[in-house]
């Protein structure tokens, strides 16, 4: 019996010990994973003194005192950078009168305050959206904040002066487009496009320009017989190949005009651009739709003397 009893207490501790190392077994793992997870981070290298720096006098110098005068000639530059029109005469840009800066409490820091409300802005879309994210995402000056952006005032702009040239524009634009199904086009195969440098508003082909394709040759429409049709692909008295018999051909003018008063290029894909002269690295563009919103920034600062 003394012999069964000692035997039964050596089983016991036995499987004591064995369940002690199989626990200390899973601790001893998880405490080595703890260790390759704290050695990874600790081996990252540590930023210098010399970047610590500079990245402390970034952010010193975009809380520098600004006067007001900076402050508005700042705004303008980004307009003027992101293609809106900021001549006072164009009348697309405008900024009132700021308010008195303020002291405002964030936190355990105090900033100095400068709110500038009511900025009016007109322009193409591109433009204007390139201006709102500039200020958005603080990409020129970091402690400007954009309030307040009025999307209700968001809309398109159409002056009784313009109407005409924009429905010349319209004329055009769609002529493109009609002729492009006509002619079973999904591209303009030789454009008069905006890389040429040159804009006509020669609607038809006189054999040195035409709008949109006065070159492509009238074997490359697809023409087998034996006229003289005229060549490329215009929006007035184009000749255009018969698709059913290829010998014939016949006139059509999607435009009522030989000429325009405004002057265009195109791409290869149809998409139309207008201008005032022919000379396009000289001439006004002029965009399709233009945009006005009206919005408000804040600019943080830190108060003088206050470190």
């Amino acid at each position: 019996m003394g012999f069964l009893l000692v035997v039964g207490i050596c089983l016991v501790v036995y499987f004591a010990l064995g369940i002690f190392y199989w626990q200390q077994g899973a601790k001893q793992k998880e405490l080595e994973e703890q260790i390759q997870q704290t050695s990874a981070v600790v081996s990252k290298p540590l930023p210098s003194d010399e970047k610590l720096r500079a990245e402390l006098d970034d952010v010193n110098r975009s809380l520098a005192p600004i006067t007001l005068p900076d402050a508005l000639a700042l705004i303008v530059d980004i307009a003027r950078a992101n293609g809106i029109d900021v001549d006072l005469a164009a009348g697309k840009f405008n900024i009132p009168s700021p308010g008195a800066s303020e002291k405002r409490q964030i936190g355990e820091n105090t900033y100095q305050v400068l709110p500038i409300r009511g900025i009016r802005v007109v322009g193409d879309p591109d433009s204007v959206r390139a201006f709102l994210a500039d200020l958005d995402e603080g990409l020129t000056l970091k402690t400007m904040v954009l309030k307040n952006l009025n999307i209700a005032q968001t809309e398109l702009v159409i002056k009784p002066e313009e109407q005409k040239r924009r429905e010349e524009f319209r004329l055009v634009s769609w002529a493109v487009v009609e002729m492009m199904a006509d002619n079973g086009l999904t591209e303009i195969p030789a454009p008069l496009d905006y890389a040429g440098g040159v804009a006509t508003g020669d609607m038809g082909s006189t054999g040195e320009t035409g709008f949109p394709d006065y070159s492509t040759a009238v074997t490359d429409k697809g023409y087998t017989g034996e006229g003289t049709p005229i060549p490329g692909y215009v929006l007035y008295e184009h000749d255009r190949i018969v698709a059913d018999d290829t010998t014939r051909f016949e006139r059509v003018s999607y435009i009522p005009l030989p000429t325009t008063e405004y002057y265009y290029t195109v791409e290869m894909d149809g998409t139309v651009r207008q201008f005032d002269g022919a000379n396009v690295t000289l001439a006004k563009e002029y965009p399709s739709i233009e945009h006005t919103v009206a919005l408000d920034v804040e600019i943080y600062t830190k108060p003088q003397g206050n470190e």
